[in-house]
């Protein structure tokens, strides 16, 4: 099976087609030059005979005018030619083919103006009376008048056609006897190339050298071509490796890698620059973030590496871009990394540090001013001892709290949770059991609505989340409210709802009230020994056993927390 490229074609018919053009064309230009030159002969004599034809019958013209158109006719008829009597001042006294009176004035004709000026006039055109080529020949006549003969070239033409069909037929033959010259030739000539051509195809699947040649270019290109062979075989296998090896570096890396060219075209860019920034574009100019268009022009022009910080993408990711420009051309090279975890792991950090401090100081500022206070009171012997060493204690429980709350939010973000069968509805009965004293005490309703439901997970960690809700809905409701848990089984999830008819949160702080340390009112919270960590420990217990937390909420009406746990599949006995 030939192995061509489609639209090549054989050395042998291009020197083939090249011949044979080159011949068709010089024996066309020859004909054609032989054709000018006899129709120029023929059209020459045929002139010259309706000259002698014209001089001879002026002799035997009529000198009467009424005789004249009897006249042209007789000689049209008996010589074949068109015969016209004109005067001096260009007017048409007769024509052997039209009507002399219907005819215009003839003087601004070249032979007819040639003959009023006493020479004979010649012409070659196409005649507006006939439409067709036409010779002309015009004498003056010793009676004043001018005399003009004229024949159609179709008919000089047809005088021609034995010698153009000579011509023909030999251009044919020698077209012929040409082409097939010109193959031998050309088949000649490419075949010691096409053997070469065999012998390098070979040379490719590790073939023998190809033979020497008598030809002397022939044999010294072969040689060139087999050394040539060897060492790109020897470079290339050395390219490869360090392809493939670049490629699975670059493929592993996560680090998104472009490379633009000089043209800022893309020449590579791996699987991680995908994923981060979406479509690799074809340009420069089609790479988003914009910003990032803009480091690499600078680092281009400065010839030094430019970082870069921006954000993409939904939800939004922030990207470092490192554009580094390479030192001996244009080319320039992006490096992208995904640093959105670590800006916000970074800025988590910042924030608990100075949240949790805050959070600290207060107890702890609260404790050392109530302890001066009681150090005098004793010294006085005054009653208000007693009051200074109840808020003492309760600034030391509420310090007890949030640093229990603290370790228990450490806790949970550094282990995994032990996953056990665990009857959810048992455990929301205990923790309700649990705080109703303290609901009691305040006056608020408490109902509960649960059916049965068996999830995996930790039993200490879901009662940490559980508690959580409950005590924030005790905190939050005032005397005489309500607060309500309801447990159902929907779909695959087991569905947990805590409603209060509390004071309800504003709509601006909903997206919020997960986060750490975030109140959404702080003096009541702390008042009430709320440590703002009660609520991101429910979010990160819940999110840690595969579910989800949410909230609804009508400022004045009261709240809603939600939460989704998978059920297990198969309820099996669990421990509660």
């Amino acid at each position: 099976m030939s192995s061509r490229a489609p639209g090549r074609t054989p050395l042998a018919l291009r020197f083939l087609v090249y011949f044979a053009v080159v011949l068709l064309v010089l024996i066309g230009a020859m004909a054609w030059f032989l054709s000018l030159s006899v129709d120029a002969a023929v059209t020459e004599g045929a002139l010259d005979q309706l000259e002698a034809a014209a001089r001879i019958s002026a002799v035997g013209m009529p000198v009467e005018t009424s005789e004249l158109q009897t006249w042209a006719d007789t000689m049209a008829d008996a010589g074949g030619y068109r015969y016209t009597v004109i005067d001096q001042d260009g007017v048409v006294l007769a024509d052997s083919h039209s009507d002399a009176a219907t005819m215009e004035n003839h003087a601004d004709r070249p032979e007819v103006a040639a003959a009023m000026a006493g020479d004979t006039g010649r012409d070659t055109r196409d005649s507006e009376t006939t439409g067709f080529d036409q010779l002309y020949v015009a004498t003056p006549t010793d009676d004043g008048l001018i005399l003009r003969l004229s024949a159609s070239v179709d008919d000089v033409a047809a005088e021609t056609w034995p010698f153009r069909r000579s011509l023909i037929l030999a251009s044919i033959v020698v077209g012929l006897i040409g082409l097939l010259v010109a193959g031998w030739l050309s088949r000649r000539l490419s075949q010691p190339i096409v053997e070469l051509t065999e012998h390098t195809k070979a040379l490719s699947d590790n073939g023998p050298r190809p033979p020497r040649s008598r030809v002397l270019e022939i044999d010294e290109l072969a040689t060139a071509i087999a050394d040539l062979d060897a060492s790109n075989r020897s470079r290339l296998l050395e390219t490869v490796k360090a392809s493939s090896t670049l490629e699975v570096v670059l493929g592993a890396m996560p680090q998104g890698t472009i490379l633009f060219d000089e043209d800022d075209s893309v020449v590579y860019a791996n699987p991680s620059a995908q994923s981060l920034l979406g479509a690799i574009p074809e340009t420069l100019s089609g790479l988003v973030p914009f910003s990032f268009q803009d480091a690499l022009v600078e680092a281009r022009e400065t010839g030094s590496s430019t970082t870069l910080l921006a954000e993409h993408g939904k939800p939004v990711r922030q990207l470092r871009g490192i554009a580094t420009p390479f030192a001996y051309d244009k080319r320039i090279l992006l490096v992208v990394v995904d640093v959105t975890e670590r800006e916000r792991a970074a800025s988590v950090r910042r924030d608990f540090v100075a949240n949790a401090s805050h959070e600290l100081k207060t107890p702890v500022s609260a404790i050392i001013a109530s302890s001066e206070a009681l150090q005098l009171a004793v010294e006085r012997g005054d009653e208000s001892a007693g009051r200074f060493a109840r808020q003492i204690e309760g600034s030391a429980r509420q310090l007890d709290r949030l640093v229990t709350d603290l370790l228990d939010l450490s806790r949970l973000e550094r282990d995994e949770p032990e996953l056990d069968p665990l009857s959810l509805d048992h455990l929301v009965q205990e923790e309700l059991e649990r705080v109703r004293t303290a609901a009691d005490e305040q006056g608020i309703d408490l109902t509960l609505r649960v059916a049965p439901a068996q999830v995996a997970g930790s039993r200490r960690d879901v009662a940490i989340a559980v508690r959580n809700l409950l005590d924030n809905a005790i905190r939050y409701t005032p005397p005489g409210g309500s607060i309500g848990a309801e447990l159902e089984v929907v779909g695959e999830d087991a569905v947990l709802r805590i409603s209060d008819t509390g004071e309800g949160i504003p709509t601006r702080d909903l997206d919020r009230v997960f986060e750490r340390f975030y109140r959404v009112d702080n003096a009541r919270a702390r008042a009430t020994g709320g440590t703002g960590l009660g609520l991101a420990i429910v979010k990160h217990v819940v999110e840690s056993h595969g579910g989800s937390v949410s909230v609804e909420s009508e400022l004045g009406a009261g709240s809603i927390f939600t939460v989704h746990l998978p059920i297990l599949e198969r309820q099996i006995p669990a421990d509660h």
